[in-house]
């Protein structure tokens, strides 16, 4: 017997000691990923993403979708419960009306990671694993880089664009921003609006917002919260005849959720600066988790993803990663 082919031997039983065991704990599992609508962008990324990292692994992964429609995934998750499912990926609607059914899951020993969205404090039991950016970190984020923004001005009247207002992601942003601007007492937020995500009715949002604030000299800031939403502020601006940039009498446009619209609005000056909530980095370390709890083994309750503010400064770093 050769020494090539005792070796090649060997090789191929350490591969097989190495990853087959985990293989075999994951193929055919079956993963659902409940999450709210995969027309917005930033969650048909991560249902991509968890999608393909899944089916690598062997899973068999089906998204379902509700809508901003607590009810309907309520309903959902009761269904992939009666289904069987091996383990649930989900994206909370509301972060108070998915105890019950959180409850229901924990009950049939059904295993649930959290994506992006927390929820109500204090059920922390009711959940296995939660993978994602701080959202307190994303809005602190975006609070800091508006003051950096302003500080050479004597006014600064803002209005927050807001994700669906009953989750929790948007409610975390919005309470650290608050306290992240609160260092500069100039800084006034004149309204709150929810736009639930959409890039659409966040542009029509900003053209309101614009009309509404003309008479007291305009707005000096807009914080639309993920950067299709900032997007839509910059429509809105284009169609208003209002100048975007940070010098005086300019709209200022920051967000803190990155996508394609905000690098390109960044480097031409368009917006002021976005954050890195990734959803190709969240899904893939969901999937991750999800393997390990399948294969038996303990993870960490909480699987913070680093943010990072991005401006014109360190754009070119996070292009590639904020592209999906």
């Amino acid at each position: 017997m050769s020494r090539t082919f005792v070796a090649a031997v060997l090789a191929a039983a350490l591969f097989a000691s190495a990853f087959g065991p985990a293989a075999a704990d994951t193929k055919n599992k079956r993963i659902a990923f409940v999450a709210t609508s995969t027309k917005n962008p930033f969650i048909a990324a991560i249902a991509r993403t968890i999608e393909k990292e899944g089916q690598a692994r062997g899973m068999k992964v089906t998204v379902l979708t509700s809508g901003y429609d607590s009810a309907a995934q309520d309903q959902l998750i009761g269904d992939t419960i009666a289904q069987k499912y091996d383990a649930i990926a989900l994206l909370p609607v509301d972060a108070h009306a998915v105890i019950p059914a959180l409850t229901r899951a924990k009950q049939a020993g059904l295993p649930v990671v959290l994506v992006n969205s927390p929820i109500e404090p204090g059920h922390e039991d009711l959940y296995t694993a939660f993978v994602g950016e701080r959202q307190e970190e994303l809005g602190n984020a975006t609070g800091e880089a508006l003051v950096h923004a302003v500080k050479n001005r004597k006014t600064a009247k803002i209005a927050i664009i807001s994700g669906t207002l009953s989750e929790a992601t948007p409610q975390l942003r919005i309470e650290s921003f608050k306290k992240a601007i609160a260092k500069d007492p100039k800084i006034r937020i004149l309204s709150i609006e929810d736009a639930k995500w959409n890039m659409a009715k966040s542009e029509q949002i900003a053209g309101q917002l614009f009309a509404r604030y003309a008479a007291q000299g305009g707005l000096d800031a807009i914080y639309a919260m993920a950067d299709n939403m900032a997007h839509g502020v910059v429509q809105a601006a284009k169609a208003a005849d209002v100048q975007l940039g940070t010098s005086d009498g300019k709209l200022i446009v920051v967000s803190s959720t990155c996508m394609k619209f905000g690098m390109d609005h960044i480097r031409a000056g368009r917006q002021y600066s976005t954050a890195t909530n990734l959803p190709t980095r969240t899904g893939r370390v969901a999937v991750e988790v999800i393997a390990d709890v399948l294969n038996g083994k303990t993870v960490k309750k909480n699987n913070f993803q680093p943010v990072e503010s991005i401006t014109g400064g360190n754009v070119g770093k996070y292009v590639k990663a904020c592209t999906y």
